[in-house]
């Protein structure tokens, strides 16, 4: 296969160029944008790049001496402003706002004419109060010269233990011969449970246990979240919810999130919240570039000296801000078609015929029905 040339924006600790990695895809990064220090920092370490290339902030860049060559380009455009936990201020264009960043990435696109753009967002983009924003993207994209196709994954369907669910644009220009299906996932049945790390320092352990209720039993929601338990004087609703490591995590975010129940370890309340090594699992990072993110290296007397000096809440920003690295291996295997369920389902892959068997006797009958018209 050919080396692609890749260009992101907004570009975080670097997922899509993981995926690429993951599944066997060469590539050669033509630039990279992003304006957070520690994320910058974490990223050429993860992927060896060097800073030159990165543009540095979107809405500042030199538009005009941006290279024409680039196959693919990706973006997740900040999502705040989107977010329904957010203040909902949208992303119109000329707004202002984070999310209005995004237009920022067409001018980019507009100059740079790549192959095939790739855009991720919350799913709230399509919620009637932000739809008109979207749909001007949509259709700015179309009239560039992209065949435009929107659809949503959720990464709990691609063997991630989390309900993340995003909205993905892929447009390919009109001149290429590239096809594109999305891809389809499925529930594998990773949990929490099989993304927790052995070794837990004491400090994510909870304190005091006069805030928190438990619950006797187990309520499974609709997305295999499995709540035990809640803290009274929580700020925040959504870090309140104490879960069972039976079940799946809440959507991922830039702080440490819902508490859990880590009944592995034998303690008599073992409650505690995510490590960053488990946060970075969760978005389909490996260990080891949890490692090349944590520690720094310094010259001290000609030695290299690591460090254990990056704050956690500069790792959970990193985890919380990323894009789901197995659901872009999904979306890149479809666009280039290069097999990927072995490579994001590994040991959990399950067959046509375990697929079909977990479908409801409805389900059956209209497939067998459709078959047989045919």
């Amino acid at each position: 296969m050919e080396t692609i040339k890749l260009a992101t924006v907004c570009s975080g600790i670097g997922a899509p160029e993981k995926a690429l990695k993951l599944l066997g895809i060469p590539y050669e990064l033509v630039f990279f944008s992003e304006i957070d220090n520690a994320a910058i920092r974490s990223y050429c370490s993860i992927h060896g790049e060097n800073r030159a290339k990165n543009l540095g902030d979107l809405s500042r860049i030199d538009y005009e001496r941006l290279p024409k060559d680039i196959d693919l380009i990706v973006g997740g455009t900040p999502c705040q402003d989107f977010s329904t936990s957010g203040l909902g201020k949208g992303g119109e264009e000329g707004s202002g706002t984070r999310s209005s960043l995004m237009w920022y990435y067409v001018k980019l696109i507009a100059q740079t004419k790549p192959k095939i753009v790739v855009w991720e967002n919350v799913a709230a983009v399509l919620n009637c109060k932000h739809y008109m924003t979207y749909r001007k993207f949509y259709l700015t994209l179309n009239r560039l010269g992209y065949r435009v196709n929107a659809g949503v994954l959720n990464a709990k369907y691609f063997n991630l233990p989390q309900n993340r669910v995003r909205v993905f644009v892929v447009a390919i220009r009109k001149d290429t011969d590239i096809r594109f299906s999305y891809p389809r996932g499925y529930d594998s049945g990773v949990r929490i449970r099989h993304e927790l790390s052995d070794r837990i320092p004491e400090k994510y352990f909870a304190k005091s246990y006069e805030d928190m209720i438990l619950y006797n039993r187990r309520f499974l929601s609709t997305h295999n979240i499995m709540p035990v338990g809640r803290i009274k004087n929580a700020k925040f609703k959504q870090t309140n919810e104490v879960l069972s490591i039976e079940g799946i995590f809440d959507c991922l975010t830039t702080k440490q999130g819902n508490w859990i129940v880590d009944d592995r370890l034998p303690r008599e309340k073992p409650i505690r919240h995510l490590i960053p090594q488990e946060s970075l699992r969760f978005m389909g990072f490996e260990d080891k570039d949890f490692y090349k993110c944590r520690y720094r290296y310094e010259k001290k007397e000609k030695k290299k000296i690591r460090r254990d000096n990056v704050p956690d809440g500069e790792l959970y920003m990193q985890a919380g801000n990323s894009i789901a690295v197995n659901a872009l291996m999904a979306l890149f295997g479809q666009i280039y078609g290069v097999p990927w369920q072995d490579k994001v389902f590994k040991e959990r892959k399950k067959t046509e015929r375990e697929l079909l068997n977990e479908l409801p006797l409805f389900a059956y009958m209209r497939e067998h029905s459709a078959g047989g018209e045919r």
